[in-house]
Parts: structure tokens; C-alpha cells; sequence
């Protein structure tokens, strides 16, 4: 059987159906299937994952990559679960990685190596001039079939909120805001929410026309409609999962809205779901306390969650006035006074209170 490798370089992490990669990406795809080649994909990024998708959902012979494991059954079962392949139809490879290769992300370049070299036909689509792809695809060419006919310019546009918030135009309601709620504030997530299965994000994303699926409000309405907030550890000690919430009042949280260029996104975005203090403590938040790399080590398991490594920024972190929950947050039994819900427009606002059962605040007027 031939096999096909469908080229992209890095995309946007907030890609949008009407994006010219993904469209043609999706037609190279239908191609393939219809050629009845196997078509050599992977996991880790969003240009090889909607390949991976999209050639399960037509349900065509799949070569699929995956980095070398401990539980490789176990990985192969979770891949084809969170993408809906036809396990009939996928011959799997897995891709040793050198010792000193084991961080999450350090396969890739290989990942890329190997399915060009086990490709029979490369189909390039947006690829970035003088980028490594357009290079493995020049080195190929005297021993593959490049076929053109798909590719486009490239143009990695994002789709995320670009503008901050113009202090100037604050809803006069917030500040009056009082006292007594922790906030929890939400972003645009990059992928699938936590939970949420790769095919379900795919299908989302090809449908969703020029607004980013994933992104802030929608992230906003999907906590609302599972009335939980989940935990996540990313960049907390031990990496131990927790939801954090704020003391500190819209207003006072708006100078800590920053664009975090490193992580393509921002710290957080002007939506947020804030709990009555009282009503949180008594299930379960409690108070971060910032503590030395000393204090850090004598401490707990148990008591990791609700602690913070001072490090360098020893006089920034306290100043988040930051509170955690050491699991999954459910508020379904909240009080109907005990939540309020905060957007960045007034036109989100009324979106929101034809469905919420409580206060809505635009942040913006």
C-alpha cells in the first residue's frame, strides 16, 4: 500500500475552521482516503492531530506514530479512544527516543523525520519558508513524489482576544463590587478542554467558521454546564492538581491580565465565575500560603496544594491574594447570591443570563 504524509508547519494553537491549512488540510485528507493510500500521521501537535482525525472520521487505513511508552498497549487504547480510529485500520509505530529525549515535546523532530522517511508520497500544504518541514521535504525529493496540488500560503493567524481591557471603560457596577468572593478566572484553552475527547475538539474546530472554538467564553458556558471547575497542575508543585481563585476584586485582578508570550496566551481573560468566600471555605478552599524551598520540603503531601514556592518572585506572588481548592470544584449546589458570573462584553452578558441562574457582570461597558 502507498502511504501519504500530509505537511504542515507549526500552526496557530487557536486555529479556526475558515483557516486555509485546515481547509486544505481536510481536502488532502479526502484525496487520500479516496486514492486508497495509508495516510502516516501522529499525535502532539494540532497540524498532525487533525490529519489523524480527519482520516478516522473517513474512515481511511491509518500509520500511526506514537513516542515509545512504558504501557504501549495502554497508549495505543487511549490514542485511538481520543481520536475514534478504526483499529482494524491502523498499523501502529512507535518511535524509540534517545535517553536524553525524554521532556514531553523532545520526539517531535524525530516524529517528523520518521514519517517522512516512511511516507511514499509527501502532500506539503502550509508550510514556513526555510522552516524544517519545507527542508525534509527538499531533502525527499529525489526519492519521494511531492505532490503540490494542496498547498497553500502560510499564515499562522491566531484567533484569540488580542485587546486588553481599557480601564477607561469598566462597568461602573464593578466597582462597587464589595467584598466577600473569590474568583476564579478562565482563558481560552489551547486543544481539547480537560475531559474532553480530541475527535469532539476536531469536529468543533472544523465547524467553527472564523471564531475559535475553545476560547474564552465558550471554555466560560462548558464550566457553567458541568458546574465544576477542574483542577489542573499545571505550573503548581508536584505538580499536584488544584483550582485557584483570587481575593482580589475585578478591578484590582484587571493589572494581572497580562499576555504571556512564552505560552501564546494570556494569564487569564475577563471571564470568571466568582463564589462567596464563606460558602467556598466551607467546601474546601482555603488561602495559599507562600513558603522557602526549605519550608516546601518539611511540608505534607496534603498540604502542597494550598502552599506556593516563594522563588525569585518572593514580592509578586503574594500580591495574587490567591486561594485553592485541592480537587475539582463543583458549585451545582451553590446558592443562587452565593455565585456570580463575570464576561468581558455586555452583549456576552446577555448571552449568558438567557441560561444562567445567576448575576451576570460585563466587565467592559
Amino acid at each position: 500500500m502507498t502511504r501519504v504524509a500530509i505537511l504542515n508547519s507549526h500552526q496557530s494553537k487557536t486555529p479556526v475552521g475558515h483557516d486555509r491549512w485546515v481547509q486544505s488540510t481536510l481536502v488532502a485528507v479526502e484525496y487520500a482516503v479516496q486514492q486508497g493510500w495509508g495516510i502516516v500521521t501522529s499525535i502532539g501537535l494540532n497540524t498532525w492531530e487533525l490529519v489523524t482525525w480527519a482520516a478516522a472520521r473517513r474512515r481511511g487505513p491509518i500509520d500511526m506514530v506514537i513516542p515509545d511508552c512504558d504501557e504501549e498497549e495502554k497508549t495505543q487504547r487511549t490514542v485511538a479512544g481520543d481520536f475514534g480510529l478504526h483499529l482494524d485500520l491502523v498499523r501502529w509505530h512507535v518511535l524509540n527516543r534517545q535517553p536524553n529525549q525524554r521532556a514531553p515535546k523532545a520526539w517531535w523532530t524525530g516524529r517528523d523525520d520518521f514519517i517522512c522517511e516512511l511516507a511514499d508520497v509527501l502532500l506539503p500544504v502550509s508550510l514556513r519558508p526555510g522552516g524544517r518541514i519545507e527542508a525534509l521535504i527538499s531533502q525527499s525529493a529525489s526519492r519521494k513524489t511531492i505532490d503540490d496540488r494542496f498547498r497553500v500560503p502560510y499564515d499562522p493567524q491566531p484567533h484569540h482576544e488580542r485587546l486588553p481591557i481599557d480601564p477607561d471603560r469598566i462597568n461602573p457596577a464593578l466597582h462597587a463590587w464589595g467584598d466577600g468572593f473569590l474568583i476564579h478566572w478562565t482563558r481560552a484553552c489551547h486543544g481539547p478542554w480537560p475531559g474532553e475527547c480530541a475527535a469532539d475538539f476536531y469536529e468543533d474546530l472544523v465547524r467553527s467558521g472564523e471564531s475559535y472554538c475553545r476560547s474564552a467564553l465558550p471554555t466560560l458556558q462548558r464550566i457553567l454546564g458541568e458546574r465544576t471547575l477542574r483542577a489542573s497542575g499545571w505550573r503548581i508543585g508536584d505538580k499536584q492538581p488544584v483550582v485557584a481563585f483570587t481575593e482580589l476584586s475585578p478591578v484590582e485582578s484587571l493589572p494581572l491580565m497580562s499576555w504571556r508570550s512564552r505560552w501564546s496566551r494570556w494569564s487569564f481573560e475577563p471571564y470568571g465565575i466568582a463564589t462567596h468566600r464563606d460558602w467556598a471555605m466551607a467546601h474546601g478552599v482555603r488561602p495559599v500560603r507562600y513558603v522557602t524551598d526549605e519550608e516546601w520540603r518539611a511540608l505534607r503531601s496534603d498540604e502542597k496544594p494550598f502552599c506556593h514556592r516563594r522563588g525569585h518572585r518572593a514580592d509578586i506572588w503574594p500580591a495574587e491574594r490567591e486561594w485553592r481548592h485541592s480537587s475539582d470544584f463543583c458549585f451545582g449546589d451553590t446558592p443562587h447570591d452565593a455565585v456570580r458570573l463575570i464576561v468581558r462584553r455586555e452583549s456576552e452578558a446577555v448571552i449568558l443570563r438567557g441560561s444562567a441562574d445567576h448575576p451576570v457582570y460585563a466587565f467592559a461597558c
